[in-house]
């Protein structure tokens, strides 16, 4: 039988995350203990929230930029709505990132736009509803139970609100491999005009990704403004761009059909080990976005090599198709 040969891209995200927790690990004498731990872990259930959303839209091939904007937005939502009663204000918040997923696809589906240009006119408007909704004013609450449900810390590094984040990458990934809507989203994101001629549900795939990608960043925002007791309309302006870079990182593909969300967690996590890292060395915020840019370039050069060595041994039947 002939050896089966793994690409480098798919393991190339482990290999990082090992090695730079290894390597922080070595050089600074608190990075591996138990608080820095939790710490990482609190970082990884806001961006994997985020990430996970948006990298199922790319895997069907498309973009949501709303994301950032959707995060400051639920978090102002549960906070001016609910008041005192976040439980309230949650759903309420839950209910308008519905509203904008279903909003995005159907635009998108019907008027045949790009994703890019539906969801940067929904991140704009988002971003101004953001705005009008603080008032020029940080928003408050003096409910502090519930932020201390969701962080109080489980086994020392977990958290309630990172479990969550874990068992959505597990719902996920068990959706991409065991059920026909998995096998749906990555046929459209291969070749969506074949997948369409199969049969496929186009217009129902896009609806599912970009549905998801608002829930998810909509949830991530509930969090955060329950966890911080605070909400702005700023909140989530710089994280599009790593939860973008998260997911490249975690090998999912510009161009769709190529992604899983186990790659994703781990590009999350690279980026929360990386970033807090340097921040325990004393770098500022923009060595630490240099740096992020570095990895991110590395990784895109790697698995273009990855991918050509691949169909090198492929094309000489020293790897299987399939």
């Amino acid at each position: 039988m002939k050896p089966q040969i793994t690409s480098l891209a798919t393991s190339l995200p482990l290999v990082l995350t090992v090695v730079l927790f290894a390597a922080f690990a070595v050089t600074l004498d608190n990075f591996a203990s138990t608080q820095n731990t939790y710490a990482i872990l609190q970082t990884f259930a806001l961006l994997g929230l985020i990430t996970l959303g948006l990298s199922m839209t790319m895997l069907v091939g498309e973009f949501d930029l709303s994301v950032g904007s959707m995060v400051a937005v639920a978090g102002l939502i549960t906070l001016k709505v609910g008041g005192d009663d976040l439980v309230t204000g949650a759903f309420a918040a839950m209910a308008f990132a519905l509203l904008v997923g279903m909003v995005n696809a159907l635009v998108f589906v019907w008027l045949r736009l790009s994703s890019l240009v539906v969801t940067v006119g929904t991140m704009i408007a988002l971003s101004g509803f953001a705005y009008w909704l603080a008032g020029g004013k940080i928003v408050s609450t003096d409910n502090f139970d519930a932020g201390a449900f969701w962080d109080d810390s489980i086994f020392g590094i977990f958290s309630a609100r990172s479990l969550l984040t874990l068992s959505a990458f597990g719902l996920m990934a068990g959706v991409l491999r065991f059920t026909r809507l998995g096998r749906d989203m990555v046929a459209t994101g291969s070749r969506v005009h074949a997948a369409q001629a199969c049969g496929v549900p186009i217009g129902r795939v896009h609806l599912f990704a970009f549905v998801f990608s608002s829930l998810c960043a909509g949830l991530a925002g509930v969090l955060l403004s329950i966890s911080l007791a605070t909400a702005s309309a700023t909140m989530g302006s710089n994280l599009l761009l790593q939860a973008v870079s998260a997911a490249i990182i975690g090998g999912v593909a510009l161009a769709g059909g190529i992604g899983k969300p186990s790659g994703v967690l781990l590009g999350v996590l690279i980026l929360t080990i990386l970033n807090n890292g340097m921040s325990l060395l004393g770098a500022g915020s923009a060595a630490i976005l240099l740096t992020n840019g570095v990895l991110l370039l590395i990784v895109v050069v790697l698995d273009g090599k990855a991918a050509a060595m691949f169909q090198k041994f492929r094309s000489k039947g020293l790897v299987r198709q399939g």
